[in-house]
């Protein structure tokens, strides 16, 4: 069966997966980009070609930024080696390979939407929860696509005196449902440790009151957002996945009863919320199924 490379690119790595038609994964791997220079990156992605196994049908990239994808351009401002660049012709000049690209947060979308929900219903709002806060959506059972990566939920603003964000703009979404968001919420109620989710889990295990109050606070917020996507998009389902959602069991509660209250009414009983079950092999996967519809 014919198989696709599929790329998760990160800031200073590249982790690869050969995935067939039906989702099943071979060859993972990870390898170092030497020096922060495209021409560098370019040379990783041909040595990983070079070391497969066998030759892959093409390459699906997942992209950490945004895509314009009829101009074959990225728009990675935290990545400056790949921003701006033609990256799709690039990686097909020096791989002799068809290559698809889109954004990450749509691709986690679409592996978790493909191979978990795809039977069972036909929207879903997807959000990824952690350095940032991104995601995706399926209408009708497509992924929702344009000429440029869509649905930058994390860069809804839900306060326009608020903290600024890498984007230039206040109040977004990034800076509130992130991971630095979730540790404001514990300084705003009076933590003073220098901790990470991690250890504020920890904290909210062990009945600690403020790590609790602040997952509680966690979960309302991500009521509002969840409130607000619902109210657009109706969707049988909106799935979260991400670093944070690791940590559900400490705000899933808070989440649902706060949502459940808030919900447009005759939407009532119509959305569930529901943690992704893929966790960091939904892009990958989504990368793969994009690619054999293409």
């Amino acid at each position: 069966m014919e198989k696709v490379l599929c790329l998760d690119i990160g800031g200073s790595s590249i982790k690869s997966s050969l995935v067939d038609r039906n989702g099943k994964i071979y060859e993972e791997n990870k390898m170092v980009i030497a020096e922060e220079t495209y021409e560098c990156f370019l040379e990783t992605v041909r040595d990983i070609v070079d070391n497969l196994s066998e030759k892959p049908a093409g390459i699906a990239a997942a992209l950490p930024g945004g895509y314009d994808i009829k101009n074959d351009e990225i728009f990675a401002p935290n990545l400056q080696i790949l921003n701006g660049r033609h990256i799709k012709k690039d990686i097909e000049k020096v791989c002799s390979l068809k290559v698809t690209a889109e954004n990450d947060a749509n691709l986690a979308t679409y592996g978790e939407y493909v191979f978990v929900e795809k039977k069972q219903i036909d929207n879903m709002v997807f959000c990824t929860l952690g350095t940032g806060f991104g995601g995706g959506l399926v209408l009708n059972g497509k992924l929702l696509q344009s000429n440029i990566t869509l649905f930058e939920v994390g860069h809804m603003s839900i306060n326009q005196s608020g903290r600024i964000c890498g984007c230039g703009r206040k109040g977004c979404l990034d800076e509130y449902c992130s991971t630095s968001g979730l540790m404001e919420i514990y300084k705003s109620l009076g933590g003073k440790d220098n901790i990470n989710p991690y250890k504020l889990g920890e904290k909210a295990k062990n009945n600690e009151d403020i790590a609790i109050k602040t997952f509680e606070e966690y979960g309302k917020l991500l009521a509002f957002v969840f409130g607000n996507l619902a109210a657009l998009f109706c969707p049988e389902k909106i799935k979260f996945g991400g670093g944070l959602s690791e940590l559900a069991e400490y705000y899933i509660k808070p989440l649902n009863d706060e949502f459940n209250k808030i919900l447009f009414p005759a939407y009532k009983g119509r959305v569930k919320i529901e943690q992704a079950e893929l966790k960091n092999q939904a892009g990958v996967l989504g990368a793969a199924a994009l690619f054999f519809e293409l």
